[in-house]
């Protein structure tokens, strides 16, 4: 609203009225100089008189003009919409002489609006904007510490053997864009389906892609753990037409229905319906400056990378690696995993043992095998199979190069 011209209000209004009356409208039609009017093309048309900007209040001779126009065009109702207010004896006039026409300011025009499925703005209104402050080494350490140690099994506490190498922080920029859809879908006359709703998606300015649930999952309480930004992040970034072109996308897939109806001939049909970019409105949108971190660790001296956005709570969205996988096999380690204390190896279930004295975890690699009763080999750690002289024990290189020989004989 703030800092349109009159052309700018007319055109406003006309898509407010087109939406809400689910019609076309005619321009210039009380004033085909001026241009400064409409006509809503519905069953009874309607005339319509838009008075921006109003330096003073909208009186009786408008009320008069527009229904003598009227009465001229043979239009039998009419609206006088104004950005400013309405005298009293515009109001006074239209009742004692009970004319078909209806005063409209501001606020009735923001309730049509409203259940035409459109936000009316007054003002000029900016993003509001989040910024969550980067942990400090030890915090980071404490909060990988705590992920790896809910993630995988380990007979030493993790976060004694774990060290920060290298830890480098930049700050990126993510949107969270709040949107609404109200559509209607028409066949031959008929509304077969009514598509309303509302959602949000979060989505990185950087590389334009829309997050997971996982990721809202963390940073839905960003408001609430987060300052307000100062400096070069205090300039609200709106999202590129690039940006919100993915969004209006993506909710259009997550709206588009299959409806199924009968035709005039009484056979059954399916209707695609998808909404339009006209049914879909922005509701709000969030600035969130993340702390991206590179960082390079020492888990059991064993040298690894981690790439993630923090929060200033424990919990933390990783990006790389997605997910923990398999120092041995490379697999994706779906649950069991285990740390290896002799190499610092990360190992699935498989490939993943611990001793069978002291309990130690360890990987198939560095683990020794004790043979036991009817040939059963059990993994044990250097440490106790020193304690076992008389024992006879075995790597697992030995034990796949003894089980080659043995099927080659065979």
């Amino acid at each position: 609203m703030e800092g349109l011209s009159s052309e700018g209000f007319e055109q406003m209004c006309e898509e407010i009225f087109s939406a809400f009356f689910k019609s076309k409208t005619k321009r210039s039609f009380m004033n085909d100089i001026s241009k400064t009017d409409f006509l809503i093309l519905s069953k009874d048309n309607i005339a319509v008189d838009c008075v921006h900007p109003a330096r003073a209040a909208v009186g009786r001779p408008t009320v008069e003009r527009l229904y003598l126009i009227m009465k001229q065009k043979k239009v039998k109702e009419g609206i006088i919409v104004t950005s400013g207010r309405f005298a009293s004896t515009a109001q006074k006039h239209v009742d004692e002489n009970d004319l078909p026409i209806t005063l409209m300011d501001l606020e009735k025009l923001a309730a049509l609006a409203f259940k035409a499925g459109i936000k009316l703005v007054y003002k000029k209104e900016e993003p509001d904007a989040y910024t969550i402050i980067s942990n400090s080494d030890r915090e980071f350490r404490a909060h990988l510490a705590g992920r790896l140690e809910k993630e995988l099994q380990c007979s030493e506490e993790i976060g004694l053997n774990l060290a920060i190498l290298k830890r480098n922080i930049t700050m990126q920029l993510f949107y969270k864009i709040c949107y609404a859809v109200n559509s209607e879908f028409v066949v031959s006359g008929n509304v077969i389906h009514k598509e309303k709703g509302e959602g949000y998606f979060y989505i990185s300015e950087k590389t334009g892609k829309i997050e997971g649930d996982d990721f809202a999952k963390v940073y839905d309480m960003v408001p609430k753990m987060a300052y307000a930004p100062e400096g070069k992040e205090a300039e609200l970034m709106k999202p590129s037409k690039q940006i919100l072109s993915t969004v209006f996308s993506n909710v259009q897939s997550a709206h588009t229905k299959y409806v199924p109806y009968k035709t005039r001939s009484e056979k059954l049909s399916e209707k695609k319906c998808v909404p339009s970019k006209n049914d879909i409105s922005i509701q709000s949108i969030m600035c969130l400056y993340l702390p991206y971190s590179d960082v390079d660790y020492e888990l059991f001296k064993k040298s690894r990378n981690i790439k993630s956005l923090e929060t200033s709570s424990a919990d933390f969205f990783v990006f790389e690696p997605k997910n923990l996988s398999c120092d041995i096999c490379g697999g994706k380690i779906e649950k069991d995993g285990i740390v290896c204390v002799s190499c610092g190896s990360i190992a699935d279930d498989k490939h993943g043992v611990r001793c069978s004295r002291c309990n130690k975890t360890l990987c198939t690699n560095c683990a020794l095998f004790i043979s036991k009763f009817l040939g059963k080999k059990e993994p044990i750690c250097v440490a106790c199979a020193n304690k076992e002289p008389d024992a006879k024990i075995k790597s697992k290189s030995e034990l796949s190069v003894t089980g080659t020989i043995k099927n080659l004989l065979k």
